[in-house]
């Protein structure tokens, strides 16, 4: 009741005593479901008014089960969908509507988050991976190893994006292969995989009972497995990550009628007309509809969408592309680039939680960097977690330089403050070196935006407008005006000529001052990079952990000692080759050997892969033409994805099959007169005895107590 009288009286203050109802210009209500990665929301919106009518949110549970690991609750999702709608319909009597007035629903929700649940009794197969979690470390090394030279950005030219544990294809292709349950529905041809906006259409739409199994451009833009020119999944792609099309759901538009909802819920029989992913919707509510505008998001990280029309750009410069929205079946797909700071308000709780700078982050950042004039050129690389977008350094970590002995918590709080604006300015410049078209303002909104310091800090450092929306989340809004857009209640034409009502800070420094600091934050930046070693996994680096037919090097004995002849009996017991068998495992006779009986045989050290992530210059000089999408080159002289490479590492790749107690087993085509290793054992070279130096056949002599012939 408080917050309806919150609502109320915000209404009297936007609209006085002409209330909606009041004045007999009663308007169709839309509905949004707004399912962050924190809250789930129902927002109520009046048609062609960006005030919220009304709203109710819910807190999610998020489990870390170990360091990395983020998971969420899908019946959890639907439970507080229905919860908010609830409550929030409920305050709709005291302002003169009813549920019968809300015409359709729209959906916006976190994007990559992965589910994968039975299309028979609609049971959740896993708790949800969310978008953020980095468990499939080794199963991005999986496919990497597929790809031609393992460049991350092989794919880039078909999907938009690089090979990256960020998104879905990865944590669909991770459940696959570690969760039982997800193996034996793929088998039984039961499993269905979707974002959070399929899983919720399906759930509200009937589930079991006919339920549709739907998603949209924007959120499969960031799944690794659409086609960005086709809008459809690509066959390719889904064969690369070994994810059946009949899982995946059907691909629409964003703004079009879907279907209604059909369950005990109060939002039964009321359609749904749209779809976005949380980030292009705020692209949308922020009005940033044509091409050469851009948004940031201001929340724990970042996240900056630049408007790029129809024209799909291919970064060259460390950005992804993905579809922005398509606003029918019949409409053309507009583009964006995109750019994601990982550590933005989080800087802000690493110096409250580990630091213990300030206290209360939304009060104590803005008033304790506010007492000091400047940095004094402090500068502060917040890289916790490696570096995101341009720079897309793993090995990269956090640091703080610039000190003096007059450096006090005030110059490293601002200095915080800054880093989130150097970092939307390292996005902006690649943008700019991608399109070739420089930004003429900036439209921001999230929980940071509250902080007018920041926002002037972000002004005077990007040298351009910097608009700040009225309303900290837009994406509820965005998804709104593309659902009233699809039944004729709001057009996005009309919007797009809208004058959003927003607070706007306007650059007080000169170009120099502005240029000298950023070069500063680039001195600073390559400071942080090659601060951790980038671990790669046995997949990768192709080495394999050693069996237990060799001991360890603590347990080898002396050559001269009595135990040693044991030693060697325990080796010959252990290899065990069969009669006869002409081939023998010659790395590990090797390695064996120059243990034992002292001879120096150099070991060939694994190659550290070389990739376009791990130096940056590289791709930063890099241009269209190195990818194929200019238009100065002859077209059988652009490059193009060798497929058919792919497609023969694909054809060649042992097949895997589970035995009855679901356990994998790897299957191999036997070569005649190969070595069988022993149970445990593994192979890494076969060749036959006839090509061993002389001294590794006696060797094998003494072991095998055979001749070699």
């Amino acid at each position: 009741m408080n917050e309806t009288r919150r609502i109320l009286r915000r209404q009297h203050s936007i609209h006085g005593d002409d209330m909606p109802v009041r004045d007999g210009a009663k308007r169709s209500l839309i509905g949004v479901i707004d399912d962050g990665t924190k809250t789930v929301r129902f927002v109520i919106y009046e048609a062609e008014r960006s005030e919220e009518l009304a709203a109710y949110q819910l807190d999610k549970t998020e489990a870390q089960p170990q360091e990395g690991w983020y998971e969420q609750d899908p019946k959890e999702i639907i439970h507080h969908v229905k919860a908010c709608a609830d409550n929030a319909i409920e305050q709709l009597t005291e302002l003169g509507y009813s549920k019968d007035d809300i015409l359709t629903l729209g959906i916006t929700n976190q994007r990559e988050t992965t589910i994968a649940w039975d299309k028979f009794n609609g049971e959740p197969l896993h708790p949800a991976i969310s978008w953020n979690d980095i468990r499939t470390d080794s199963t991005v090394d999986a496919i990497l190893a597929k790809v031609p030279d393992r460049n991350k950005n092989y794919l880039k030219n078909i999907s938009g994006l690089p090979i990256s544990p960020y998104f879905s294809a990865l944590k669909m292709r991770w459940l696959k292969d570690n969760i039982k349950a997800v193996r034996r529905a793929s088998r039984d041809k039961r499993l269905l995989f979707g974002t959070v906006d399929s899983w919720i259409v399906w759930n509200l739409t009937g589930g079991p009972h006919g339920g549709l199994h739907i998603t949209d451009v924007t959120n499969a833009s960031r799944t690794l497995l659409m086609n960005l020119e086709t809008l459809n999944w690509d066959p390719m792609l889904c064969r690369l990550f070994g994810i059946h099309r009949d899982s995946l759901p059907h691909i629409h538009s964003s703004s079009e009628i879907y279907g209604k909802v059909k369950d005990d819920s109060i939002l039964n029989g009321i359609q749904i007309s749209g779809i976005l992913g949380n980030q292009q919707s705020a692209l949308v509510g922020q009005n940033c509809l044509q091409a050469g505008q851009a948004k940031n998001t201001y929340r724990s990280g970042c996240f900056l969408l630049y408007n790029t029309g129809t024209r799909r750009v291919q970064s060259t410069h460390g950005l992804l592309t993905t579809v922005a929205y398509k606003l029918g079946p019949n409409a053309p797909a507009v583009y964006a680039l995109e750019g994601s700071i990982a550590v933005a308000g989080g800087a802000m709780k690493f110096l409250r939680d580990n630091l213990k700078l300030i206290k209360d982050v939304a009060q104590d950042t803005e008033h304790i960097a506010g007492q000091v004039f400047s940095t004094g050129d402090v500068y502060f690389v917040p890289a916790l977690n490696g570096l995101y977008a341009p720079y897309w350094r793993k090995d990269a970590r956090g640091i703080i330089c610039g000190l003096t002995a007059f450096t006090t918590k005030n110059h490293i709080i601002r200095a915080a403050l800054e880093a989130v604006c150097f970092q939307t300015r390292d996005i902006l410049e690649a943008m700019n070196k991608d399109c070739g078209m420089p930004l003429s303002k900036l439209h921001v909104d999230g929980k940071m935006t509250s902080n007018d310091l920041l926002m002037q800090l972000q002004a005077d450092l990007v040298g351009i407008p910097v608009l700040r929306a009225q309303s900290w989340d837009m994406s509820a809004l965005g998804v709104a005006i593309v659902a009233g857009h699809s039944v004729g209640v709001w057009s996005c034409e009309r919007w797009r000529h809208h004058a959003t009502p927003a607070d706007t800070f306007l650059p007080t420094t000169t170009d120099d001052d502005r240029d000298a600091r950023y070069t500063k934050w680039k001195m600073a930046v390559q400071r942080s990079l090659g601060w951790a070693s980038t671990k790669k996994s046995i997949t990768m680096t192709g080495q394999k952990r050693k069996s237990s037919m060799f001991q360890s090097a603590e347990t080898l004995t002396p050559p001269g000692s009595r135990k040693n002849s044991t030693d060697i009996d325990n080796v010959i017991n252990n290899i065990n080759p069969a009669p006869d068998d002409d081939s023998v495992n010659i790395d590990d006779i090797i390695q064996h050997s120059a243990r034992k009986f002292s001879i120096f045989v150099p070991l060939k050290q694994p190659k550290d892969e070389h990739t376009i992530l791990d130096d940056a210059e590289y791709y930063m000089n890099k241009k269209e033409c190195d990818y194929g999408m200019c238009q100065c080159c002859q077209s059988e002289r652009r490059l193009q994805t060798d497929w058919k490479t792919i497609e023969e590492i694909i054809e060649n790749d042992p097949e895997i099959i589970f035995d009855s107690e679901d356990q994998p087993k790897v299957c191999e085509t036997k070569q005649e007169g190969s070595y069988e290793p022993p149970a445990g054992g593994i192979i890494k070279k076969r060749v036959h005895i006839k090509k061993i130096p002389g001294i590794f056949r006696n060797i094998c002599k003494k072991f095998t107590n055979s001749s070699p012939t």
